[in-house]
């Protein structure tokens, strides 16, 4: 008959590969999770932090044993990383809101460089001087820009607008058509939020998140997993002389 040691020794270690392989499924996902974020820019990037705690924690689990911090650290760390995607996938794809990452500060103080700032979708013919939009500016290339309604030179559907930036002393050099009939409305920023974003513009950044970070990491991983455990020794019993 088994003793009620070696049972849980047994059972320990069918717990620790069961987490082995669940992890080796898990990995390749959470991975692609990081280089998407990577390369996807924009709040993607929140998504690096959760994801980069979940596989930590899910290698301390897999080297270590079935601890119950770490397991709830990675739990949580998991259902953030998912949270965090689930937000900043389906708001976009569904057209509930925009972000925009801010460039320069003509709209000081209402947002500055580096700011991350949500823009939501609004009828155009709701449209109401004193209201931020951002809009595509008829020159070359249509970028987008940020700044304040001051004029409406023509209502409805496809409204003409005259802008400003609140840190500009002089109106925009043009007069914009919104075609459409939906313009998107300012609502709130996420301060300093850009600036790891606009990091990321520069190659080797880029690069290193991209490429070396997801490849650094899968090896920390793997070592972890399969490197060999030295087995504890059995104390000696003492003997009465």
């Amino acid at each position: 008959m088994a003793s009620a040691g070696g049972m849980s020794e047994r059972a320990r270690a069918t717990a620790l590969g069961g987490a082995r392989a669940l992890f080796l499924w898990a990995a390749p996902g959470l991975l692609a999770l990081v280089a998407c974020a990577a390369a996807r820019g924009g709040l993607w990037l929140a998504a690096l932090v959760p994801a980069g705690l979940a596989l930590a924690s899910h290698a301390q689990v897999v080297a270590h044993g079935l601890r119950t911090w770490s397991r709830a650290l990675g739990t949580a760390a998991l259902a953030g990383a998912c949270a965090v995607l689930l937000a900043l996938g389906a708001g976009p794809a569904l057209g509930l809101y925009r972000t925009v990452t801010v460039l320069s500060g003509s709209m000081r103080p209402t947002f500055s460089p580096g700011d991350v700032i949500v823009v939501t979708p609004e009828r155009a013919r709701d449209l109401r001087t004193g209201q931020v939009i951002s809009y595509r500016i008829p020159i070359d290339g249509r970028p987008i820009e940020t700044h304040r309604v001051v004029r409406i030179l023509a209502h409805g559907d496809e409204p003409i607008v005259q802008t400003k930036g609140d840190a500009n002393n002089a109106l925009d050099p043009w007069q914009a058509k919104l075609h459409g009939g939906t313009l998107w409305r300012y609502r709130l920023r996420i301060p300093l939020v850009g600036y790891p974003i606009l990091a990321l513009r520069i190659p080797l950044v880029h690069w290193l998140l991209v490429v070396l970070l997801p490849a650094c990491l899968a090896l920390f991983v793997v070592a972890n997993i399969w490197r060999p455990r030295p087995r504890p020794v059995a104390p000696r019993a003492r003997t009465d002389p």
